[in-house]
């Protein structure tokens, strides 16, 4: 793991610095050392080893003509020449740079002032004497008029504090003779060296034995026992199964120290290439760190940073997101893909939920081959096949996932409105696993949980005060099921079984039935039972029903007898028998039942009057009930037989 996060951070070295660095550098620590020299000595190595400001400003101190000025000014994309870099809370500032919290008094920026002041009596650097002249200033002019009428001047302080306050601003930095702090290579080699402070602590500082090499690239060097705090991937559950095994968290820092080469190539990987390659798939948030081939064409490997870089923010959107998994495929320097699963946002990396280890490429080419077949076989559906969805979730970020189940458990949601289903019995991050490790993951399991948000969601949608909201939302999560249980089933991680068309000697007596006694014999996978076929054709002639109530515009009262999708097989039968007796109260004076209708009442009767030992459980009874429902206007024609070209979905 650690090894990969180290080669990221070299290849985002290679992209950034051509001249300096070369793909020996991944071969050898000796190669990577000299080409780090030389980038050091170049002035250009410093670039990647500092944070990243995000802020639109920053306020700016300096000294013209004797007098300290502040001022503000944009911050570029080149915001590492101000040389921030975070550092522990009881520390000081390394460079005179420094971020401000509005609502609390900067207690470090007060020690750092301090120490610079005790540190210039005895170093007289020209610098050092100026930074000295701006923290003891008293009347630093702020470029603004008082309530005098007078140029406003204000203490080192008071001016931070009033610029705050008054101009929003949370980043400060000093400027000597006009140059930024990059530009001063004092101020630049004393901020390289002092970075190491952020590789240790009080009570785990840096040490050197003959007897210890570095973990990554086992050479003999200081080494700092407090890399992986220090660089910012705050992995706090170490402990956890499959990241540092035999590692508990008390001694995590200790058994993985690290050299300051190491530890700047960690750094590079967590700042710059973390973001690019940190995705939101199926609703969880991921970092996924390839791991490169041992060949000459790990050379490939940059194209994965390359194409990342190209992709984000084409039309303002992370395009990334969509392909990330097809171009993780494709990449020949990549051996297998690690997914990291937490709290990982930009670059902050905490409370590691779950590691996804050793995902082969070929497994990433036929989950991508699968969506896009999914896909395909969606966009082919004729525009009034209820399944047909204005937008089906199905990229590499797996959204359809978090669709059906909910958000995961552990994310905590904005108390406004109805709260969104969320999945207890499923795990989605198993589910995951389960998908890009080629494993097994119960079908009945998806199914029972799967019914649950259909009743959950059904009982919301009554609330609503609209005939429609119901039908829409059993209909919408059916759509949705059905192309995400055909993308499980392509990739092996369920099981659907054909099994046999009980009904196919009642359908094929009606030429309008044959469709769906198709249906029955060639698509129908996972309705392999008595049982499921019974809950599906009530469904089915039951939605009949109910269309035919909206149609009339009268009381969908039938909607009641679902018991918000909480039944059990005799709820089933009453369900039948009381849509049997509502259509016929609709016949007078002109019957309500087509041919094709009375065919599936017939094979359900048939079917109830065969099954002696119901085996199937209420959990799942909704799914199948409300499948055949959401197929009801599509596979029961009209009762003049108008063609199906003509038939409105539910609730349009």
């Amino acid at each position: 793991m650690l090894h990969a996060i180290k080669n990221l951070g070299i290849l985002k070295l290679i992209e950034e610095f051509p001249e300096e660095f070369d793909f020996n550098a991944l071969d050898t620590t000796d190669y990577f050392l000299k080409q780090r020299e030389k980038a050091i000595s170049k002035g250009k190595y410093a670039k990647l080893q500092f944070e990243i400001l995000k802020d639109d400003n920053i306020g700016i101190f300096s000294i013209n003509k004797g007098k300290v000025i502040f001022e503000v000014e944009r911050i570029s994309d080149d915001s590492w020449k101000y040389l921030f870099l975070k550092t522990a809370p009881r520390g000081a500032y390394i460079t005179p740079t420094w971020k401000e919290n509005p609502k609390k008094e900067n207690k470090k920026l007060e020690y750092t002032v301090e120490n610079i002041i005790e540190q210039s009596k005895e170093d007289k650097s020209n610098w050092l004497l100026d930074l000295v002249t701006i923290y003891t200033a008293k009347d630093i002019e702020c470029g603004e008029i008082d309530e005098n009428g007078g140029l406003r001047k204000l203490s080192f302080y008071d001016t931070v504090k009033w610029a705050k306050e008054n101009k929003n601003l949370k980043v400060f930095s000093v400027k000597f003779d006009g140059k930024y702090n990059s530009e001063m290579q004092a101020i630049l080699n004393l901020a390289l060296e002092s970075k190491k402070q952020i590789y240790q602590t009080e009570q785990a500082k840096s040490f050197s034995s003959p007897e210890i090499n570095c973990s990554l690239c086992n050479e003999n060097q200081e080494l700092f026992p407090n890399v992986l705090s220090g660089v910012g991937i705050n992995i706090a559950n170490v402990d956890k199964s499959g990241f540092f095994p035999g590692v508990d968290s008390e001694n995590a820092t200790k058994a993985f120290p690290i050299c300051a080469p190491c530890a700047e190539t960690l750094y590079v990987a967590k700042f710059h290439a973390f973001p690019i390659l940190t995705q939101k798939i199926s609703g969880h948030r991921v970092l996924i760190i390839p791991h490169l081939v041992e060949s000459k064409d790990k050379v490939e490997g940059l194209d994965i940073l390359k194409n990342s870089f190209e992709r984000i923010n084409l039309n303002g959107a992370k395009q990334t997101e969509r392909y990330i998994l097809k171009d993780l495929s494709e990449n020949k320097g990549i051996a297998t893909v690690t997914f990291l699963i937490g709290e990982v946002e930009g670059q902050s990396v905490n409370n590691i939920r779950k590691v996804i280890p050793g995902i082969l490429p070929s497994r990433l080419s036929e989950i991508s081959e699968s969506i896009e077949v999914v896909n395909n076989i969606h966009n082919d559906l004729v525009d009034i096949h209820p399944w047909k969805l204005n937008k089906l979730n199905l990229d590499s970020k797996l959204e359809i996932i978090s669709d059906i189940f909910g958000p995961p458990k552990y994310l905590k949601e904005k108390s406004v409105g109805r709260k969104k289903f969320k999945s207890y019995s499923v795990d989605t991050l198993q589910l995951l696993n389960s998908i890009l490790l080629s494993r097994k993951y119960p079908l009945k399991h998806i199914i029972t949980e799967f019914s649950s948000k259909l009743s959950y969601d059904f009982l919301g949608s009554l609330s609503e005060f609209s005939d429609k909201k119901p039908m829409r939302s059993i209909q919408d999560n059916i759509s949705k099921m059905m192309h995400l249980l055909l993308f499980l089933e392509r990739l092996d991680v369920i099981e659907m079984n054909s099994g046999t068309n009980f009904i196919s000697k009642y359908l094929e007596k009606h030429d309008g039935l044959k469709p769906l006694n198709d249906f029955f014999t060639k698509e129908a996978n996972g309705i392999n039972t008595k049982e499921k076929q019974f809950a599906f054709l009530v469904g089915l002639l039951f939605g009949k029903l109910v269309s035919f109530q909206m149609a009339r515009g009268v009381s969908t009262n039938a909607l009641k007898w679902l018991k918000g999708l909480q039944l059990n097989s005799q709820d089933l039968m009453e369900i039948f028998i009381k849509t049997k007796s509502k259509l016929d109260d609709y016949s007078t004076p002109k019957s309500a039942w087509s041919n094709e209708m009375r065919g599936v009442a017939e094979a359900i009767a048939a079917l109830g009057a065969d099954i002696s030992d119901w085996n199937i459980s209420r959990k799942e009874i909704p799914y199948y009930l409300c499948l055949g429902q959401s197929l009801s206007n599509y596979y029961l024609p009209s009762k003049n037989g108008e063609n199906k070209q003509n038939i409105q979905k539910d609730g349009e």
